[in-house]
């Protein structure tokens, strides 16, 4: 529960700003202890609400600093040139990340289970429309994938009842891996696939995070832009001083800007 809590807040404050965080974590704390303050009279059990108010805040601070991080290293990831160059400089840990990323822009559910290193198992779990997926990502620079870890995974996903596997590596397939996963739900991505859907997904993050230049050429047809210009500062009749627009709070002309 703690662990899907920190999922949705981190991509919350991926797409808010991570500031929000601190409003939500005093209200993730304040309600149980306000509750337990009202609801129950024995100060001695009064702390449980304590306790049932931080475990949450502290999740909040905590996917707060994860969703600011996400923000800088997506401003950095959008300015990169990817290719199988790109890929092979990153760290095993970054490129499972990457790899995380772009299967959380399909729409899938993902748990960064992580194989226990470089060469470990199973990294991800996607879930999406009551399916399951495993993956296993190998950032290997110039080595083949042979058929033996490519069966393994095939294993794995037997024995774990997914509905499918996908195998992704920097690298390309032997012929006898790519025989093996014909006609089963496995897909082999190589390093040229990859470089080709983290192209994708940076390109369809520029798009969201940018105003279209259709919406942008449309807009004035619809919206006529008029392009604002400051009124030059008239002079105080009494001192001579520049006056200063301002915006009448109240009264009848409550709204409307004068110069004072």
């Amino acid at each position: 529960m703690w662990d899907d809590l920190f999922e949705a807040l981190r991509w919350l404050f991926s797409v808010v700003h991570p500031a929000w965080s601190i409003l939500v974590a005093a209200v993730f704390f304040l309600i149980p202890v306000i509750w337990f303050h009202h609801s129950v009279k024995v100060p001695q059990l009064q702390i449980f609400g304590y306790i049932l108010g931080a475990v949450p805040a502290i999740i909040s601070l905590a996917a707060g600093f994860a969703g600011s991080r996400f923000r800088q290293e997506r401003a950095v990831f959008l300015q990169q040139h990817l290719d199988i160059a790109w890929l092979n400089n990153l760290s095993w840990q970054d490129f499972e990340r990457q790899v995380a990323e772009v299967y959380r822009q399909q729409g899938y559910w993902v748990d960064e289970v992580g194989g226990g290193g470089a060469d470990g198992g199973v990294d991800l779990r996607l879930r999406r429309d009551g399916t399951t997926v495993i993956v296993q990502c190998k950032r290997w620079k110039t080595f083949m994938v042979g058929v033996k870890p490519v069966r393994e995974l095939f294993g794995v996903m037997t024995a774990e009842k997914a509905d499918r596997a996908i195998f992704i590596t920097s690298g390309i397939y032997t012929d006898e891996a790519l025989r093996f996963a014909e006609g089963k739900p496995l897909e082999l991505v190589d390093g040229a696939q990859l470089a080709e859907m983290l192209r994708q997904f940076q390109q369809s993050l520029k798009q969201s995070l940018e105003p279209s230049t259709s919406t942008a050429f449309a807009a004035p047809a619809l919206h006529p832009v008029i392009a604002a210009e400051t009124p030059a500062r008239p002079k105080c009749p009494r001192c001579a001083s520049d006056m200063v627009l301002r915006r009448a709070k109240s009264g009848q002309h409550a709204g409307r800007e004068f110069w004072g």
